[in-house]
């Protein structure tokens, strides 16, 4: 009897040891896996486009990826600007390389390439340079696409690995719902918005869609109400998906609370739940300032903006250029 009783003691002891000791491994093998991910070494290819004007607006930009980088983490950067870009402007855009390691700067000449596409309104013509990704690397798969009017908190491993199978762009969903409609689109519950996206080249090359894009700004070039974005989104609709909302989260809000409202705006309200909204403005990794930091003091995240122009090493040309402080 007393044997037996030991027997059961024994094998629920052995069972209970048995258990920890896998977890304990499961629990070590997950996080090396962590560990691995997140610090191992890794080159992130980053877009971007400008022209003289928004030269200021874009070393802000640059600097705060820079200053919250992982240190394993190499930025190589693709700026696309057009022919007549000042010599001064593209000196202070490679002094980033001077500054910051892990930080390469790559300027691509663009000539005179959609000089004749619709820009009214603040729509600049290098807004356009993104539709030409796919053919201008064609030695990469995928890449990050920001918009000079962005600031990025957290390192951009998580945003640049996120799953691309059988899509063309992921992006922040935007509350422009009307434009779809024009073009006979009326099932497009994920029109996003193009200043922050991971985009997916080879996709994008597979389909030939620059030339797809090209024709259809011959075809609608005054139909173009927001420019590039109107052509990703009208073509491609079918391979878009959202990104989580911490990427591309938009300061029209100063609030958590007030952010939850922005699903009223979407075709789809369950697109972004209110939960969603909350949680991407109290963990933000990339913020898109279509509401501009430089113009207006009180705008939503304007003191953080001007936190990382003093960053640069161009404070005293920003303050003089942009006088609001």
């Amino acid at each position: 009897m007393i044997n037996a009783i030991f027997d059961r003691k024994s094998k629920k002891n052995f069972l209970a040891f048995l258990m920890v000791f896998l977890l304990g491994i499961l629990s070590f093998f997950g996080l090396k896996h962590y560990y691995y991910e997140y610090y191992k070494k890794i080159n992130i290819p980053i877009a971007m486009a400008l022209d003289d004007g928004y030269l200021y607006p874009t070393i802000v930009s640059i600097t705060s990826m820079m200053e919250n980088k992982n240190r394993n983490s190499y930025y190589k950067f693709y700026i696309m600007h057009p022919g007549e870009f000042s010599d001064e402007s593209k000196v202070k855009l490679k002094s980033l390389e001077n500054k910051y390691s892990g930080c390469n700067i790559n300027l691509i000449d663009m000539s005179d390439k959609y000089k004749n596409a619709y820009d009214k309104g603040h729509i600049t013509t290098p807004a356009y340079y993104r539709l030409s990704l796919s053919d201008l690397f064609p030695d990469l798969d995928k890449r990050i696409w920001l918009d000079g009017d962005t600031l990025v908190f957290k390192d951009l491993r998580a945003m640049y690995n996120l799953y691309m199978t059988g899509l063309y762009y992921r992006g922040f969903l935007d509350n422009s719902c009307k434009f779809p409609e024009k073009f006979g689109i009326y099932d497009n519950d994920h029109y996003i918005c193009d200043g922050v996206m991971v985009v997916n080249l080879k996709e994008l090359r597979n389909d030939n869609m620059v030339e797809k894009f090209n024709d259809f700004i011959e075809k609608n070039n005054d139909r173009l109400e927001q420019h590039d974005q109107t052509v990703i989104n009208i073509l491609c609709y079918k391979k878009i998906q959202k990104l989580p909302t911490v990427f591309g989260f938009i300061n029209y809000y100063s609030t958590a609370k007030e952010a939850k409202n922005y699903t009223e705006c979407l075709i789809a309200k369950d697109s972004y739940s209110k939960e969603d909204m909350e949680y991407g403005f109290n963990n933000v990794e990339v913020l898109h300032c279509v509401r501009k930091p430089w113009k207006d003091l009180e705008v939503p995240f304007a003191e953080v903006w001007w936190e990382y122009a003093k960053k640069t090493d161009y404070f005293e040309e920003i303050k003089t250029k942009y006088p609001v402080i």
